[in-house]
């Protein structure tokens, strides 16, 4: 189905219908440059007093939009509301509030779309935020910050500036993980051979993982 593409070179906040506080949304959005809304997150993002430049989804989560509201109406049941705002969005990031917590099917649904999406994602909510490892990540971390990685996929690793380290590792769900892992202090470095291992970071860090994505 045809429908409008939101053009934007910045960073754009999707905001979902999850749990997610307004305070929360507030803080994330101040990173943003346009605010969309996947359906039921409408409601969330105007609570928390945002100006919505879309709402996307097949809006049977809406029951009264304001009159001048511009929406993106897509009837596709094959895909959550989440994939949709993606695939409306010409934007160079993304950052997505009310995707984590909640209902499980909807988390997992939102980790699949993360593996699925060439274009930096990273969702956040009250503690922690969550995103894909490009081939090539890294920044600075105090010692002792709380990390997780977290294989969706077989994935090809190395993990160093971390306690536990891994040199050219195989990481899949039933085998290697490395959650549960902290920074060192010296430099985190992730070498990954493919998209598939999700980072799992404390969400003070947010603005150190953007320009790490940026760059």
């Amino acid at each position: 189905m045809s429908c409008p593409i939101l053009h934007t070179s910045g960073t754009v906040l999707l905001v979902g219908a999850g749990p997610a506080s307004s305070a929360v949304i507030q803080s994330v959005a101040a990173y943003a440059d346009t605010i969309v809304a996947a359906d039921g997150g409408f409601q969330s993002a105007w609570t928390a007093s945002l100006n919505v430049a879309l709402v996307v989804g097949d809006m049977d989560s809406q029951v009264d939009l304001p009159a001048a509201q511009a929406i993106a109406k897509i009837d596709d049941q094959e895909t959550t509301d989440f994939e949709k705002c993606l695939r409306v969005c010409a934007a160079d990031i993304f950052l997505g509030v009310g995707f984590l917590g909640g209902r499980l099917d909807h988390q997992l649904a939102a980790f699949s779309a993360l593996l699925k999406e060439p274009r930096p994602v990273v969702l956040i909510d009250e503690d922690q935020l969550v995103f894909v490892v490009p081939a090539q990540f890294q920044m600075e971390l105090d010692a002792h910050s709380p990390l997780g990685f977290y294989p969706m996929l077989p994935v090809q690793v190395t993990l160093r500036g971390v306690k536990w380290p891994l040199d050219d590792v195989e990481m899949r769900p039933t085998g290697q993980i490395a959650t549960s892992n902290m920074s060192n202090g010296e430099l985190l470095h992730v070498q990954v051979d493919g998209p598939g291992l999700l980072a799992i970071m404390p969400a003070c860090h947010l603005p150190r993982v953007l320009d790490a994505l940026r760059n």
